[in-house]
């Protein structure tokens, strides 16, 4: 075989395990979504469709850093200086998933049981991963779009389910039983309402901002279809997270983001004040606390249906802050909330819900002080990447990224909006359930594509700038 037909050959071999990747990324909110009855238990340990999406990215990176052995030796300082002069933004991101990580895999010292901390590191091994991969292997602006449209098709079979369920009544009863809740495929009504705000910032973005008329309109009916099913479920963690979102759309989207900061600094301190002496009406604040079903909760409450899911919720906050307090360092394992539940449980409440019903609560109590630090840098890295990535692709502002667009930036709000979305739900909730953080990896990755600067990009750590990880032109 000639020189040039070998270097063909090459060629389609990449084409051809891009494709392959991409293919795994398009799908993979598909298989977030309806993966778990597919679900085996293997030695405690759960393996579903998105495992195997995860198993087989991974075996495809793993190819591709074998096809380029034969590149010039890295020079991992030059690199590490290179990313954080042109993305520290990247740099930040990577470096703050992987202290999380470390910090799951320590906690294992401290930990009830070690199955649990075991699931913890493969889940968030996995979205690094998936981080990763959607910053190698998504490229092109149609890439992205293909990965968005993706996630707002999963969205939208989630919602029609859901729709379903309001019109048969074969959802879970709502507070008194005077409704239908809807959950999807989730089985909670929260867990749904979440994955539904990981596609339905995406579809209101492209609706508001997308370039292409036709574009426009399906991803607002989809928005439409997808509002209604959110409606349905009555999740306020997921109306929380919503509300966030369209903050961000409407800030970032007018550019009016410095406006919508000083409005916040000025209104919310004055809205409080207001509220604790009492100018707003004492009739009001119970009105607008009963739209929540926070009025007159605490621990020592009579329990009904109407406050009995706030209640439980306030007692496993209740319990997480004191598995930190007696574990402020590592806590008590990741994934082993449930594990200590008994021994640090409210009286009254003996069944644990098997997390906090906080994020932020859970990750303290579970891998302590040093794992909360590290997960609130995560958080911190994401949404500035997500900033970034909205200034780099906006051309009215100077953009520089190499996919600067309307289309382009559309993206950027709607996947920053989906990052807000899913860190405020996380107040009342855990949404690293059910693969969803998946999700949350692609859009980290894609966020990281859509930041990049149209000079010659670093795209790999341990790569130069001016060396090419996977040649052959970018495909569909």
């Amino acid at each position: 075989m000639s020189a040039s037909a070998g270097r063909v050959a090459t060629a389609r071999g990449f084409i051809t395990h891009e494709r392959a990747a991409r293919a795994l990324l398009y799908v993979t909110p598909l298989a977030v979504s309806f993966a778990q009855p597919l679900t085996l238990n293997v030695m405690g340990l759960r393996a579903s469709l998105t495992d195997a999406i995860v198993g087989a990215l991974i075996a495809l990176d793993i190819y591709s850093l074998w096809r380029v052995r034969d590149a010039r030796r890295p020079d991992i300082r030059r690199t590490l200086r290179e990313t954080w002069r042109t993305q520290p933004q990247a740099l930040a991101l990577m470096a703050s998933l992987l202290a999380y990580l470390l910090i799951i895999m320590l906690s294992i010292i401290s930990a009830y049981t070690r199955t649990p901390v075991v699931k913890e590191t493969i889940k968030w091994s996995e979205v690094f991963i998936v981080v990763c991969s959607a910053w190698a292997f998504i490229r092109t602006e149609r890439q992205a779009l293909w990965l968005a449209w993706g996630a707002i098709i999963g969205g939208l079979a989630e919602a029609l389910q859901g729709c379903a369920q309001y019109i048969f009544a074969y959802g879970l009863l709502g507070p008194g039983g005077a409704s239908v809740r809807v959950v999807g495929a989730f089985d909670q009504p929260n867990p749904y309402g979440g994955y539904l705000n990981l596609s339905l910032p995406l579809a209101l973005a492209l609706a508001l901002f997308g370039r292409d008329p036709r574009m426009r309109w399906i991803a607002g009916g989809a928005s439409v279809i997808s509002l209604f099913a959110l409606y349905l479920a009555n999740s306020r963690g997921a109306l929380l997270g919503l509300v966030a979102a369209m903050i961000v759309i409407a800030a970032v989207g007018w550019r009016r983001e410095r406006q919508t900061l000083i409005a916040a600094a000025v209104g919310v301190p004055l809205v409080t004040i207001a509220w604790v002496t009492r100018l707003i009406p004492h009739s009001l604040q119970n009105k607008l606390l009963e739209q929540f079903r926070v009025n007159d909760v605490s621990l020592t409450a009579q329990v009904n249906d109407a406050n009995f899911s706030t209640i439980e919720r306030l007692a496993h906050w209740v319990a997480g802050l004191r598995m930190f307090q007696a574990h402020p360092i590592l806590g008590v394992g990741a994934g082993n909330y449930s594990a200590a539940y008994q021994q640090y449980k409210v009286s009254g409440w003996d069944e644990s819900l098997t997390h906090a019903h906080n994020y932020y609560i859970n990750a303290a109590a579970e891998t302590g002080a040093l794992g909360l630090l590290a997960f609130l840098a995560v958080v911190a890295a994401a949404i500035y990447l997500g900033w970034r990535a909205t200034r780099a692709t906006d051309r009215q502002r100077g953009g520089q990224s190499a996919l600067a667009s309307a289309d382009a930036r559309a993206l950027s709000i709607g996947f920053a909006a989906v990052i807000v979305a899913l860190c405020v739900h996380n107040f009342t909730d855990d949404l690293f359930v059910h693969a969803m953080e998946l999700q949350f990896a692609l859009a980290l990755g894609v966020l990281l594509r859509l930041a990049m600067s149209a000079r010659p990009q670093l795209l790999r750590l341990g790569v130069t700038p001016s060396a090419t990880f996977f040649p052959g032109p970018d495909m569909k």
